[in-house]
């Protein structure tokens, strides 16, 4: 645990003997210490032991007061992370029964030299090797897929056979197999016609007897001899991609679609027979079969296998096989992890007390699927507290425990101090309960990255498991942090990151996740340079409804006109509003009751017409019309005018005297000398139905004094209205009027019509922005530059003029070139970007034309947003027409606005941000010569998710997280080194492997470069550092030639010699291969 930190006393022995010897002299100048056998020296050296003990425990004080505040802090050192991979259970035999393979299952790799270790990995799933027979198979047309089941017609192989195929039991004779064979029966879907399909359509269908997902199976096809394919590679290119130079594509049924699956190997005999290994996917799923089975001269037979597992082979040149046969599934691939299972191990006894520890016997491992949980068995049964990486948000009832990273003890139940008392973090343990650990894994560590083909042995017995194997290297794991490296990661003073805030939050999170990473590291930089705005979430206005309300002969408002609240608040409309229609009122004719003897009550109301009309006066031999006129409850009563039309012609400038009244049952309400409103305006010309104009008498209700609906409300049901009336009338809703008609031209036989005209118009869409315009700003000259010109939460990117000169907004200037005229337009902030200079492979590269210094950028027109802060104006808040309109009295808003919405806004000054995105470069273990190959450096699912669950607690809400790998960029070197001596042949061939072996470890990804870290991203390698790092090795006199090559990194093949090896600033390095050779003589 010793730190890189001064000593606080750096003398040695010989200083501390050599002073007390100096000591004694001053206070004894008798005694000269010549004789060694004096026993003053030996007391000397007595006391300087003492005095380097004391020594050495005084300066090893600070590295131990250093860890111990880092831990006070909560600050914890990086756990060891295990391997993972994939293992192949292969059988010996086919079995007549599934064979499990449950979780914990032991497997490791088989030590090479006597005293070494084995590498143990352990099963973490149940799996199951499934035997499965083939049931049928035959070229197939598809004709639906519903429900998950696939239906079609099956036909025998070949060219010429009109029979369909029928499932006939099992292909193969052998022993009783007990097995999940498919039902055979019918179902009801219809004929399957009189001709049959094309046969082979949809190419050849497989069907399983089980589907068998993760398992390799080995189908057999026979073609005729004559047709046979001519394979150029009759081996096939193993673990090749599916569907390449030709080869037939095979496809597995995953319940509602077709996936592919992994060709392994194909291998062509010289007989026209080919075998082809499968990877099925993971997700093959049962499924049913419905087969139209058709036999010449015989109606179409249907047929239904149910929970099958389907395979399907297409290929577009090569002829279809004539049989198809399968092998008996032997293998099943499972997930493992370097590490152990323990079962069933005793903590303890409880004693119930708040902040009680138990001790695992060995430091738990979290896998990726698994749960980390304890038991406390009581006399009355079995309680279950689960692993929470803090107590903090726990309760006083949660049943949570947490681990000491250090000593590995479960901590249950913490009692901290706050300002309201003593608070009890989780459960506490039943007293006297019996703790166990159900199941745990324990391990970790960079050894378990070990190569693919060494996980051979099967350390627990398994019946009918004959061989395992690793088909790829294992990957993931990480050593624990050492202190040294802890100490200097976080030194004293620097922040915890309890949340992932900055850069260097999301790196030491995800670093501390131990997911097996070796590097991580957040990139944005150049993403921000090329888009600097990130509006993939644009803000959007709110939205409401609005009606206005016109004055006469105004027909409607255009659009773009700007409405606002009292406080400010401005939207725009959408479109045109236009006046609505005038609408036919529906009515009923009034007419005196001869039995009435008191002044209320006095009418009585005929049948209810929709529309009206009504006709002849209220009494014989009278000159009024009395009508009931219902209004509804959507007209507004304040601004009514109702509009009256006879059936007769009416000239111009003729009047008719209208008055209004207000109907109660019980009240005297009909007084003509004093009505609720009147007029005896002249006819005035209205459209009628919204179809043609025509002259009616208008009663406008708002210019009547006595006109007050809010405090004088009218009956709003007919039995409130009138006492007796006809038929047809309506519930309640809406308002009920009396309109008294003086017509000087009418008699009995005239019939009237009442319209209704409250001018306002139909609902129009108004959105929350503002329209405005901004500039000129000059220009400053430079690339990259920003000018804050228009303000935040713009709606709509606008159109920027540079000069008086359009120049086009864009997302990002990842297309732009240095000639063209984009820039990029901040949403939030309403800053215009220009294009910047970056680096991209060791040079500069412009994105976007310049602008000269003091070019003027305008924008003559733009909408800024509130965005979420115009949600929630309530109803009839709109209220102001801002700037007036001519002919437009009112305004109003008709609902709640709501749809508003600011983007996604980071926290570097308001711009918006799709996510953050990681490189990750996994911890991979070399081979004897510091190798590694490519595909290693993919990080595995388990280890990403590990990663994204350990960043989604502590990381802002609907921030994702992209996990990527860096760009890798392939070198090779081929040098010739002279050696210092002479050398016998296999001395210069241990020299060239440990020259080479340099060269790997000091250019890996991984732990290389100046600092053991890594090769730093953007760092070019030059060809004078191969030199260096050969002239560094021992043996080696002097480096006679070196030539440096890029490379592909996953092909291996070199480019082209170069002088420098350009990296960007997302990439590093890979060794593809070195080739160091060393001179016989010196």
């Amino acid at each position: 645990m010793t730190l890189p930190t001064p000593d606080i006393d750096g003398r040695g022995r010989a200083d501390i003997t050599g002073a007390a010897a100096a000591a004694v002299r001053a206070l004894l100048p008798a005694w000269t210490g010549q004789d060694r056998a004096d026993p003053g020296h030996a007391l000397i050296e007595c006391c300087a032991d003492m005095t380097g003990a004391l020594r050495d425990r005084l300066n090893g004080c600070p590295d131990r007061h250093r860890l111990e505040l880092l831990r006070m802090l909560g600050v914890h050192p990086h756990r060891a992370a295990p391997a993972r991979a994939e293992v192949v259970f292969q059988l010996a035999a086919p079995s007549p029964e599934p064979v499990p393979v449950p979780a914990g299952v032991e497997v490791s790799t088989r030590p090479v030299r006597e005293d070494e270790e084995p590498v143990v990995f352990s099963t973490v799933t149940d799996a199951l090797v499934n035997p499965c027979v083939l049931i049928t198979a035959g070229d197939f047309t598809q004709t639906g897929a519903t429900d998950g089941a696939v239906e079609g017609s099956l036909a025998a192989f070949g060219p010429g056979q009109p029979d369909t195929v029928e499932p006939r039991g099992l292909p193969f004779a052998g022993p009783p197999y007990h097995l999940n064979l498919p039902w055979f029966g019918d179902f009801s879907s219809g004929t399957g016609g009189d001709e049959p399909p094309e046969p082979g359509a949809d190419g050849v269908l497989v069907v399983l007897s089980v589907p068998v997902p993760d398992t390799r199976i080995t189908v057999d096809l026979a073609f005729p001899l004559p047709d046979a394919p001519a394979w150029q590679d009759p081996t096939g290119a193993p673990d090749g991609e599916d569907g390449e130079d030709g080869e037939a594509v095979w496809e597995a049924w995953q319940g509602s679609d077709w996936v592919p699956c992994r060709t392994v190997t194909r291998t062509a005999g010289a007989d026209g027979a080919v075998r082809v290994t499968l990877e099925l996917p993971a997700n093959h799923a049962p499924t049913e079969l419905r087969l139209h089975l058709f036999r010449p001269g015989a109606p179409a037979v249907p047929w239904r296998l149910r929970d099958v597992g389907l395979l399907r082979r297409r290929s577009t040149w090569e002829p279809g096989p004539a049989e198809v046969l399968l092998q008996p599934v032997l293998t099943a691939k499972v997930p493992v992890v370097q590490a152990l299972l323990v079962r069933d191990e005793h903590l303890g006894r409880a004693l119930g007390v708040p902040g009680e520890r138990l001790r695992f016997t060995h430091p738990p491992l979290r896998p990726a699927a698994d749960t980390l949980a304890v038991e406390a068995v009581t006399g009355t049964g079995t309680l279950r507290w689960v692993h929470v990486p803090s107590l903090a948000g726990s309760g006083p009832h949660d049943r949570h425990f947490t681990l000491d990273p250090r000593t590995w003890e479960a901590v249950f139940a913490p009692v901290t101090r706050t300002a309201r008392g003593p608070r009890r973090h989780g459960a506490p343990l039943p007293p006297g309960a019996t703790v166990r650990a159900p199941r745990y894994l324990t391990g970790g560590g960079a050894r378990g990255n070990v190569p693919a083909r060494t996980i051979t042995a099967l350390r627990t017995p398994l019946p009918y498991v004959a061989a395992v194997t690793n088909p790829a290297p294992a990957t993931g794991g990480t050593e624990a942090e050492t202190p040294e490296a802890y100490a200097r990661r976080l030194p004293l003073g620097s922040p915890v990151p309890e949340r992932a805030v900055t850069p260097h939050d999301y790196e030491e999170l995800a670093l501390a996740a131990s997911a097996g990473m070796a590097r991580i590291h957040l990139v944005g930089d150049a993403d921000d340079a090329l888009d600097p705005a990130h509006n993939y979430r644009m803000p959007v206005p709110a939205r409401t409804q609005v009606r206005f309300r016109l004055e006469p002969g105004v027909t409607s408002v255009p659009g773009k006109t700007r409405v606002r609240t009292e406080d400010g608040k401005v939207f725009t409309t959408h479109g045109t509003a236009s006046r609505g229609a005038v609408r036919p009122a529906d009515l009923a004719r009034l007419t005196l009751d001869p039995a009435a003897t008191a002044a209320h009550d006095l009418f009585t109301a005929g049948d209810f017409l929709t529309h009206g009309p009504v006709s002849g006066p209220f009494r014989t031999g009278g000159g009024l019309v009395l009508a009931l006129v219902h209004v509804p409850a959507e007209v507004d009563l304040k601004e009514l005018t109702l509009w009256v039309k006879p059936n007769r012609a009416v000239a111009a400038g003729e009047r008719m005297a209208l008055s209004l009244f207000l109907p109660r049952t019980g009240v005297p309400w009909w007084n003509p000398e004093a009505p609720a409103a009147y007029a005896s305006a002249p006819a005035a010309s209205i459209t009628l139905g919204g179809k043609s104009a025509a002259l009616a008498h208008p009663l406008p209700l708002a210019g009547s004094p006595r006109w007050r609906p809010d405090s004088d409300r009218p009956a709003d049901r007919p039995q409130d209205a009138v006492k007796v009336r006809g038929k047809n009338y309506p519930g309640a809703g809406g308002s009920w009027l009396a309109l008294q008609i003086r017509d000087p031209k009418g008699n009995d036989k005239t019939t009237y019509t009442v319209h209704l005209d409250d001018g306002t118009t139909g609902p129009v869409r108004a959105d929350q922005y503002v329209t405005k315009k901004a500039g000129p700003v000059p220009h400053g000259g430079e690339p990259g530059e920003s000018i804050a010109l228009m303000e935040g939460r713009l709606g709509e990117l606008p159109k920027v003029l540079v000069g008086g000169e359009p120049w086009e907004p864009r997302t990002s200037f990842a297309a732009s070139d240095k000639h063209s005229k984009h820039v990029v337009i901040n949403a939030a902030t309403g800053q215009v970007h220009f294009g910047p200079e970056i680096r991209e492979a060791g040079r500069s590269v412009r994105h976007g034309e310049v602008p000269a210094k003091g070019t003027p950028v305008t924008v003559t027109s733009y909408n800024s947003t509130l965005g979420r802060l115009g949600n929630g104006i309530p109803k009839d808040r709109i209220r102001v027409v801002d700037p007036p309109v001519h002919g437009v009295r009112a305004v109003w808003n008709t609902e709640e606005s709501s749809g508003g919405d600011d983007g996604y806004t980071d926290t570097s000054g308001g711009t918006f941000q799709v996510g953050v995105r990681l490189l990750v470069v996994p911890y991979v273990t070399a081979d004897d010569r510091g190798w590694f190959p490519f595909h290693m450096l993919t990080p595995g699912q388990d280890a990403c998710d590990v990663l994204r669950r350990a960043l989604r607690a502590r990381q802002p809400a609907g921030v994702p997280v992209w996990l990527d790998t860096p760009d890798y960029q392939g070198i090779r070197v081929e040098a010739h080194v002279v050696p210092t001596d002479y050398r016998t042949t296999a001395e210069r061939a241990a020299l060239a492997a440990a020259a080479e072996r340099a060269l790997y470890r000091w250019f890996s990804p991984v732990d290389g470069g100046p600092d053991g870290t890594g090769w730093p991203l953007g760092r070019p390698v030059h060809a004078g550092e191969p030199y260096r790092v050969l002239e560094r090795v021992p043996g080696v006199a002097r480096v006679a030639s070196l030539r440096l090559f890029e490379a592909d990194p996953r092909s291996g093949r070199p480019t082209g010699e170069v002088a420098v090896v350009p990296c960007g600033d997302r990439q590093t390095v890979y060794c593809v291969a070195h080739r160091v050779t060393v001179a016989e003589t010196p």
